[in-house]
Formats: C-alpha cells, sequence, structure tokens
C-alpha cells in the first residue's frame, strides 16, 4: 500500500513529498518549482489554440492559458531504504555560470538544506543517479569550495548511462572552450570524473539491489530511466521522458530540446504503456506536485491518475516536536 504525505518546512520556506511503501520512503524534492515557464520556450509547435484546449482537459494550474504559460518543477526524487539512500537526478544546483538560461544563473536555493531538514545531510547519500547529463538534472552534483568544483555528497558513487557520458564528452573534447551543456560539463561532470567517482554503466543494469537502469534514447542520447522495485510494485522514475502533463493529452508533441524528436516519441510511448500494463507508479522529473501517479492507457489515449496527498506533516527544526 503507497502512501503519500505532504511536507512542509516552514523555517524553509519549501514543501516535498514523500511516497511511502513499507519500508521504502522516495521523497520528492524540488530544486525549482512554481515555475510558469513560457510555452513557447518549452514546446514551440504548440498553438495558442491548443493550449486553450488542453487546459481543460489537465488539473487545474497545470497551463496558465491567458498568460501562455506551464506549472513546470525540477523534482530530484531520494530514495530511503534501511540499507541505502539514492539521490536519482541532482537539479540545478547554486552558484552555476549559466547566462544562456537566466533562471538557472548563479543560483543560491536551499536544496540541500531541505535534504538535511528531512533527514539526509550530503553525507548520508550513498548513490547519485544522473538520468543524463542536461544541465538541470546534474547541477546539484557538485558545490563550489572557495577553489573550485568538488562532488557534494562526498561518500556517494555516482552513475550515469555509459553512451550519456561518452556522448558528451566527445562533444567536450571536440570543443574545450566549456561550453557543452551550458557549462555544466565542465563544473558539475567532469569534476567527477577528475575524482573518479563517477561510473558510466551500460544499460540495462541493476545499479544497486532493486534498483535498475533502462534505456529511454530520444530526449538524449543516453538518457535513462531509473526503476525500483517494492512491495506494491514497481516505481519508474522517468527523467526526462516526458516534461509536462499536456504531452498526455496531445501525444505527438514534444519539447525543444529532445534531440531525436522522432525516437523520443516511440520511447514515450513505449515506456509509458509498459508502465501502464505493470500498473507501475511513475515518478516524472518536471511534474508539479503531487507528481506520483500511475499511469492508464485505453486505445490510443494515456493518461495518468495522481495519488491522493493523505495527509500533511510538518517539519521543523531538530528538537522541536512535528505537527500533523
Amino acid at each position: 500500500m503507497a502512501e503519500l504525505t505532504r511536507l512542509r518546512l516552514p523555517e524553509l520556506s519549501a514543501t516535498a513529498d514523500l511516497l511511502t511503501i513499507g519500508a521504502t520512503r522516495i521523497y520528492r524534492v524540488a530544486d525549482m518549482e512554481g515555475i510558469g515557464w513560457p510555452v513557447k520556450a518549452m514546446f514551440g509547435a504548440l498553438m495558442p489554440a491548443d493550449l486553450a484546449a488542453a487546459a481543460e482537459k489537465l488539473p487545474e494550474g497545470a497551463i496558465d492559458a491567458v498568460n501562455a504559460t506551464l506549472d513546470l518543477s525540477f523534482n530530484s526524487y531520494l530514495i530511503a531504504r534501511p540499507d541505502l539512500t539514492v539521490l536519482i537526478d541532482a537539479g540545478i544546483g547554486n552558484g552555476k555560470e549559466r547566462p544562456d538560461r537566466p533562471a538557472w544563473h548563479r543560483r543560491s536555493g536551499r536544496f540541500l538544506d531541505v535534504l538535511t531538514a528531512l533527514g539526509f545531510p550530503p553525507e548520508s547519500i550513498d548513490l547519485v543517479v544522473n538520468t543524463h547529463l542536461h544541465a538541470d538534472h546534474v547541477g546539484w552534483n557538485t558545490v563550489h569550495d572557495g577553489q573550485g568544483w568538488r562532488p557534494t555528497f562526498c561518500k556517494a558513487r555516482y552513475v550515469v548511462p555509459h553512451a550519456e557520458l561518452d556522448h558528451w564528452s566527445a562533444l567536450h573534447a571536440a570543443d574545450p572552450s566549456g561550453a557543452t551543456l551550458h557549462g555544466a560539463f565542465v563544473d558539475s561532470v567532469l569534476p567527477l570524473v577528475e575524482a573518479g567517482v563517477l561510473t558510466g554503466v551500460e544499460t540495462p543494469a541493476e545499479i544497486a539491489p532493486g534498483l535498475s537502469l533502462e534505456p529511454a534514447p530520444g530526449h538524449s542520447p543516453g538518457m535513462a530511466i531509473a526503476r525500483l522495485r517494492t512491495e506494491a510494485g514497481d516505481v519508474c522514475f522517468l527523467a526526462d521522458l516526458i516534461h509536462h502533463p499536456i504531452q498526455l493529452v496531445m501525444t505527438g508533441l514534444n519539447s525543444n530540446f529532445c534531440g531525436d524528436p522522432t525516437q523520443a516519441l516511440v520511447t514515450r510511448d513505449r515506456i509509458l504503456r509498459r508502465c501502464a500494463a505493470e500498473a507501475a507508479i511513475v515518478a516524472p522529473y518536471h511534474f508539479a506536485s503531487p507528481a506520483f501517479g500511475k499511469v492508464e492507457a485505453s486505445g490510443d489515449a494515456v493518461s495518468l491518475h495522481y495519488f491522493p496527498v493523505s495527509r500533511d506533516d510538518i517539519i521543523l527544526p531538530a528538537g522541536e516536536p512535528e505537527l500533523s
């Protein structure tokens, strides 16, 4: 039985979501959320009439048709089991030079503070999974210590699909100016390589007991989804397989950032339909809270049924009682 709890952290002006399945806890922790992302910046092919029609079929707030914006989140997922703590994707990060992405440029967010308040300081993380190496998925791989970029999670091993690492490494080698991945290769990937903590794995692969990476190319050449086995069935962390619920209404719609649009469509349809057939829980990277849900497929239609929030908990600083 899966139960979803909304966690409120008033001292940090933050929220998180907790999905509990037996002894497994899965936290959705956003590095950035509540973003009104311009539609054309995500889906250049989308027309205003299509946007208005889609808004009527999606949860309230998912689309602001008047202002032509999408409600977007940047969700990392933390898996906590008695013997293992895993971070799935590493957000945008702080202090990164991203002049061509103003919302990500020189940020000063409280992602690590939220993780720590939830009971997971950086040194408690055992494994960090980069589903792919786009800049908004690798930012917290590293922090700046005053002299250079170093691994944030000092006791963790980091894994990434081998094909993904090879692709971007080759592009960086061809142009070592630092521009690869908006600068993220130099400040958020290369320091891990140099520290010897990043491993490229051939997918599919089991990377920890009950946790596997499965190939999901299209958005990025080597992207993978992560699949976690639980007593309530599988949980699939979808990375950028899908960016917004509007793609469930308009199934042929790709983001502007999909490197191989045709392959991205095929991969998305295949994986979502498998998730539906297996009644797997899905956890998309860019969906707004509560994000967790189950996919249903009927003919050509695919839909997502979100998990309802069963309760709210308030997380207070250490030493103060929790309120429910």
